[in-house]
């Protein structure tokens, strides 16, 4: 049968059968869902021997196989249990079943018996099941707002911006200098210090952008004191009555619901974790970062200035826009059936 795959006695004895019922080759490939190249080659064997009893294969010439199905058999448990295991480790493991058998010869078995791929791992989803189901629900609610509602909601966030080697602006570059000269190239940072600044927007505008001191980590007594300290200023200056937060641990915690409850603060109560595609102020922290390029940041007093630069001259349309987006992204989110969104 050349390369192919031998055809069992069963096979051979249905194809003798068809063929003397006076079926052709390809009424006996559909019948039998053999490939029709294999029912042409048996036939053929057929009728040069000119006899109506199945014919017995030919034993398959080479080499007998070092591999038995009991081989297969462990060899499919321990993968099952360790999916990173190698060929080599698997030889190494099993001495006494695979003295005689070569990496090569595993690797064939796990490919071609057992139809394992060798390949990298897959990333971790983004989102697990139960978050998407919380975010369609969220969606579902909060579709019902109407725009004049969503105009009333305070944006706010945390975003983390490097240092960098960038001096700002361009070079002038004579015609056929070095283009990689230090002077004409910019500087680069090994490990660069870092800014993490606190921000909220609205509809009407911006509140103070809050830079948070170095090596500033986020718990539930820190962040209360961030939103004890500058809460209501952000609120008069966006002219907004809705707080709202990502849904970070620090942030959920139950000292937040007594205290916004105790000073009056309405807030969404049941925001979906890991969900930045929902919120229109994550656009804001990539406006900023793409508005750095070609500005100084060499310093951390710089990186600040530029920040607070860019943040007090952002555009009112733009943050309106923004503010208006959200049932867009809502309504997307839903189509989508919780997965993540273009936004």
């Amino acid at each position: 049968m050349g390369l192919g795959k031998e055809l069992t006695k069963e096979q051979i004895a249905a194809i003798s059968s068809l063929i003397l019922v006076g079926k052709d080759n390809k009424e006996i490939s559909a019948i039998t869902g053999l490939a029709l190249r294999s029912v042409q080659r048996w036939t053929k064997k057929c009728k040069d021997a000119g006899e109506s009893d199945p014919l017995l294969q030919k034993k398959r010439t080479g080499k007998a196989r070092l591999t038995s199905q009991r081989t297969l058999k462990v060899l499919q448990h321990q993968v099952d249990l360790e999916p990173c295991i190698s060929a080599k480790e698997l030889r190494e493991k099993n001495p006494r079943l695979f003295q005689d058998v070569s990496v090569r010869t595993i690797q064939r078995c796990l490919r071609d018996d057992l139809c394992f791929q060798y390949r990298a791992p897959r990333r971790k989803p983004i989102l697990t099941t139960l978050q998407k189901k919380k975010r369609l629900l969220f969606c579902k609610k909060y579709l019902a707002w109407e725009p004049e509602k969503w105009k009333k909601v305070l944006w706010s966030d945390e975003a983390t911006f490097t240092v960098t080697g960038n001096r700002g602006g361009k070079v002038r570059l004579r015609a056929g200098s070095d283009p990689y000269h230090p002077k004409y190239t910019e500087g680069t940072v090994k490990h660069p210090d870092s800014v993490m600044v606190w921000g909220a927007f609205g509809y009407h505008g911006t509140g103070e952008l809050v830079v948070l001191p170095k090596n500033f980590t986020v718990n539930k007594e820190r962040y209360l004191e961030l939103l004890a300290d500058h809460l209501e200023d952000c609120f008069i200056a966006c002219q907004s009555e809705i707080f709202q937060q990502d849904g970070a641990p620090a942030q959920t915690a139950k000292l937040f619901s007594s205290w916004f409850e105790w000073v009056g603060v309405d807030y969404i109560r049941d925001w979906p974790g890991n969900s930045p595609d929902l919120s229109p102020i994550e656009n804001i922290w990539a406006l900023m970062k793409r508005r750095l390029r070609g500005r100084d940041t060499s310093t951390v007093p710089k990186l600040v200035a530029q920040l607070q630069d860019i943040w007090a001259n952002l555009d009112p349309s733009l943050l309106q826009n923004l503010a208006l987006s959200v049932p867009k992204r809502l309504q997307s989110c839903r189509k989508k059936k919780g997965y993540p969104t273009k936004y």
